[in-house]
């Protein structure tokens, strides 16, 4: 129960600084992608958001373990996907990478597919690990490497759509992944008092997807491009599920959550015939 208290702690205290980041209204595209990068690097680069990034590293703390079948497959999977497709997989794929890691299953073809789908969307894998070494002097560890990347990539987006696309379209899917990883596992061994409150932990994750989807549909062209308002729906549903049953999560909740969360991920992980 202690756990539990606080991680609903962290949750809140992101929620209040979540609360205080108004909206930025913008005129046009470049205002929009400004404002949208000031608002979201206050959010990301917080101690709450180092907290949650961590978090995850936590897994077999619940009990939670390894399990194969539950990531995406290494054949067959990048060639007949659309560059949209590619860039929500592209964060689904980082968050498998975390989830292998932590149980040092790392391999070659994991690391050649993840490479195969920079290639096939042009994401400037070394520009962007050079542009996050100007985040990374006060920080140390995954998570604040985690951090320095996304402050990156939202300093990039501002010009170059490849790096924009890959961000929003990658956070939705990592998000997403980290929510099919604990339902499946929850499922598999059992909806306890840890497990609960470790998932209700994460809930800071969804609102963070909402507040980026939020900032970059402050502008109609960016919206469009995006797909803001999609994956903004998709989100919304899983937070309303956790969010109103905070403290105590049924087997039916996470069933709930696996059949939305599947209704996107199933066609991305499909193999290409």
């Amino acid at each position: 129960m202690k756990k539990l208290v606080i991680l609903i702690a962290v949750a809140c205290s992101l929620g209040l600084l979540l609360a205080s980041a108004a909206p930025a209204a913008a005129a046009t595209r470049e205002e929009a992608l400004s404002a949208a990068q000031e608002r979201l690097a206050r959010l990301f680069d917080s101690e709450e958001t180092r907290e949650l990034f961590a978090l995850f590293d936590k897994m077999k703390d619940v009990g939670l373990s390894w399990n194969e079948d539950l990531l995406t497959p290494l054949k067959n999977l990048v060639g007949c996907k659309s560059l949209e497709q590619l860039h929500v997989l592209w964060g689904i794929g980082a968050m498998n990478h975390s989830y292998a890691m932590l149980f040092d299953k790392v391999d070659e073809n994991f690391l050649e597919t993840g490479r195969e789908i920079d290639r096939r969307i042009g994401f400037p894998r070394a520009k962007i690990r050079e542009e996050s070494k100007a985040f990374a002097e006060k920080r140390e560890g995954q998570a604040a490497s985690s951090i320095d990347m996304v402050l990156a990539m939202l300093e990039l987006a501002k010009t170059d759509d490849i790096v924009l696309n890959t961000l929003v379209g990658g956070f939705y899917g990592s998000t997403l992944e980290i929510f099919y990883l604990l339902s499946s596992l929850g499922l598999a061994s059992g909806v306890t008092d840890e497990f609960t409150a470790f998932v209700n932990g994460h809930l800071p994750q969804l609102e963070l997807a909402q507040e980026m989807l939020e900032a970059y549909s402050e502008n109609e062209e960016l919206a469009k491009m995006l797909d803001t308002d999609g994956k903004k729906a998709v989100i919304d549903s899983i937070f309303a599920i956790i969010s109103g049953e905070m403290g105590k999560l049924t087997e039916d909740d996470l069933k709930e959550i696996l059949t939305i969360v599947k209704s996107v991920r199933d066609p991305l992980v499909a193999p290409c015939q």
